[in-house]
């Protein structure tokens, strides 16, 4: 009798066994794709982008050629905006939170009551959405206007969708390839710098046998192409007296120079100093050790150290070293005129 309820017992263990497999087989139970919270949005299509904030003020940044700030002199930070494009585009829903209107206030979702309002033209159509608050840093809830549900997003944060002019200025104000130069000109209060690439390596003018030092030269040669400004001036701003630094930028491949120049602080405590770019049609404040280097190079400091007695160095900077890329190596940006 014992051995009969025992058969039994494994037989309905197998066959429970047996079902809970078939149930749970491969893509039976797998939820669905989630889908884009906002259907056949594509970031290229977008022409217009408003943000307005919790206390009704409101951001437009349209794009005509390029993406500009509306209202403002200033351009617009290109790829930023194209990459919350992205985000908003990308934005699935797959985590549901509510969808009792009672609790939009809450969670600051409302028509009237909201964090963050964003207002999407794209193929002629508006699209509106309300972003509320934030359960983590790097999520936050989410509803369409005119939609019950409110969906918890990933990878958006309140801090990039901001309604202030100073989020989206396009702050890159000098961007040139280094391996793009040809020659380099700085005139500074320490005197002057003249470098020429002869297809090989960088050779200052006067000294062409000399072997320069790496480090300092790549140092300098970035600090001259890659200039991150803090904030932008008036369109009729003119700075006081003349330059304290002039640098001027020539590519491989001919085209319009690119020229610098830096005035000195307006107050001796301020932290910027005045900057224009012959590529950008508005002056710009530059923090004092952003444009450090171009103020203070001098040409010996670019100059290898020389091997002392018994083949050691005399201690001055590091060993000469190959300089960055000859000029045109690779593929070509565009030129400084043709950015204009």
């Amino acid at each position: 009798m014992k051995n009969t309820k025992n058969i039994v017992l494994a037989v309905l263990l197998i066959l429970q066994a047996g079902l809970v497999a078939y149930l749970y087989r491969p893509g039976q139970n797998q939820a669905p794709p989630a889908v884009a919270i906002i259907k056949d949005l594509a970031p290229e299509s977008v022409t217009s982008l408003a943000i307005t904030d919790g206390l009704g003020k409101t951001l437009t940044l349209a794009k005509g050629k390029d993406w500009q700030i509306s209202g403002s002199d200033y351009p617009a930070d290109q790829e930023k905006i194209e990459t919350l494009l992205k985000k908003f585009a990308a934005m699935k829903a797959s985590r549901l939170v509510s969808q009792t209107p009672s609790s939009y206030a809450r969670l600051k979702v409302a028509d009237s009551d909201f964090n963050r309002k964003v207002a999407l033209k794209a193929n002629g159509k508006q699209i509106v959405f309300y972003l509320g608050t934030a359960p983590s840093a790097k999520s936050i809830h989410l509803r369409l206007a005119g939609a019950k549900e409110v969906y918890q997003v990933s990878d958006l944060a309140a801090w990039e969708v901001l309604a202030e002019q100073d989020s989206w200025w396009q702050t890159k104000y000098v961007n040139l390839p280094a391996a793009e130069l040809s020659a380099l000109t700085i005139a500074n209060a320490q005197g002057g710098i003249e470098l020429r690439h002869d297809q090989q390596d960088w050779r200052l003018a006067g000294k062409p046998d000399a072997a320069l030092d790496r480090h300092p030269l790549e140092t300098l040669l970035n600090a001259a192409t890659q200039v991150t400004i803090s904030s932008y001036l008036p369109k009729d701003f003119n700075p006081k007296g003349q330059p304290v630094a002039t640098i001027t930028c020539r590519e491989a491949k001919g085209g319009t120079p690119l020229t610098i120049q830096i005035w000195d602080k307006d107050k001796p405590g301020d932290l910027d100093q005045p900057i224009k770019s012959s590529a950008s049609p508005l002056y710009a404040k530059v923090k004092e050790y952003a444009i450090k280097e171009l103020l203070t190079a001098k040409a010996d400091s670019l100059l290898a150290a020389k091997p002392g007695p018994e083949g050691k160095d005399s201690g001055k900077g590091s060993p000469a070293a190959p300089a960055p890329p000859a000029a045109g190596a690779g593929k070509s940006s565009p030129s400084v005129k043709d950015r204009k």
